[in-house]
């Protein structure tokens, strides 16, 4: 079944907002960058004390069709038929009818769901973080939309034969999130990264079934699913406590300038599974700093008016 799935022209992107509480606004600006005024956090340079090292491992992924089924892997990851291109190198076919149930691989965040140009007709694609999307393509209709939260074994599509093909399949990848460009061979509980053409690989994707629980996003500035601790100290300067599941390691400092906050606070506001920080100045400013999983990316306002609020959580 050739085929060749491409990122399409003019892609909707969506923007995904919170309401703010009463006195306070939503701004959605762009503010500084590490180079700029304030507060400032940084990547840990050098050797991090304990699970620091697998700060950007994602969770598993378990394979696309509900568990306790089966189907035949038809082309596999660097195959020559139409598996040799920067879109395609790491992808997985496998046949199967249309309609068939296709379930999210591992929770995230949809990042895009519809018809695309260059072959891969209707695709779904879910970010995991650090712009690493699973893809789902060929399908004959989608069960979700931009910016909804799906969970590990969550039915999301079903499969079809739309875009470049010549026979009802699913094209499953690992991408980039921005440029659909072909970023990894998929990683599941069940195969690992290995998908010999004619072998059928039995599912163990049930809902709610992740592998790496989701106990402790608010505060796991690690990702390994323990809560640690970060702090501010008399001088301004922002410390990180790694939890190594019996105590608190040596703390590693992650930034400075933050003497002068109001509030300073941990919480997953992207939704991507990384402990972000949020902040608010002793102008009443609100401040996001992004976690990407190797550090932190450029501070984004994002309200105004917070300076009398006693409690920010």
């Amino acid at each position: 079944m050739r085929h060749s799935v491409r990122a399409g022209l003019g892609l909707v992107l969506a923007l995904l907002t919170t309401a703010a509480p009463a006195g306070a606004a939503y701004a959605g600006t762009t503010g500084g960058s590490p180079g700029t005024p304030g507060p400032q956090v940084r990547a840990v340079s050098g050797p991090a004390p304990g699970p620091v090292t697998g700060l950007a491992a994602g969770a598993p992924f378990k394979l696309p069709y509900p568990a306790g089924q089966r189907y035949t892997v038809t082309q596999t990851p660097g195959s020559g038929y139409s598996h040799n291109d920067d879109y395609n190198r790491h992808a997985v076919d496998f046949a199967m009818g249309t309609g068939t149930a296709i379930v999210a691989s591992a929770g995230g965040t949809v990042h895009y769901a519809g018809w695309t140009d260059g072959g891969g007709g209707n695709q779904v694609l879910i970010n995991h973080g650090d712009n690493r999307c699973t893809q789902y393509a060929h399908l004959s209709s989608v069960s979700v939309r931009a910016g909804a939260r799906v969970g590990q074994g969550q039915r999301i599509a079903s499969s079809g034969a739309t875009g470049n093909v010549t026979g009802p399949h699913l094209h499953w990848n690992v991408v980039h999130c921005s440029s659909f460009l072909s970023r990894e061979i998929p990683n599941t509980v069940e195969t690992g990264t290995s998908y010999p053409t004619g072998s059928a690989p039995l599912s163990q994707n049930r809902p709610g079934s992740s592998t790496r629980p989701d106990l402790e996003r608010v505060s796991d500035w690690s990702g390994d699913g323990k809560a640690d601790v970060l702090g501010v100290d008399s001088g301004g300067k922002l410390w990180y406590y790694p939890h190594n599941g019996n105590a608190l390691s040596s703390p590693v400092q992650l930034g400075h300038g933050w003497g002068s906050f109001r509030h300073v606070m941990a919480a997953d506001w992207s939704g991507d599974g990384k402990a972000d920080i949020l902040g608010v100045d002793s102008g009443g400013k609100l401040w996001y700093y992004p976690h990407t999983g190797k550090g932190f990316g450029p501070r984004k306002q994002l309200g105004h008016g917070w300076q009398s609020f006693r409690f920010v959580m």
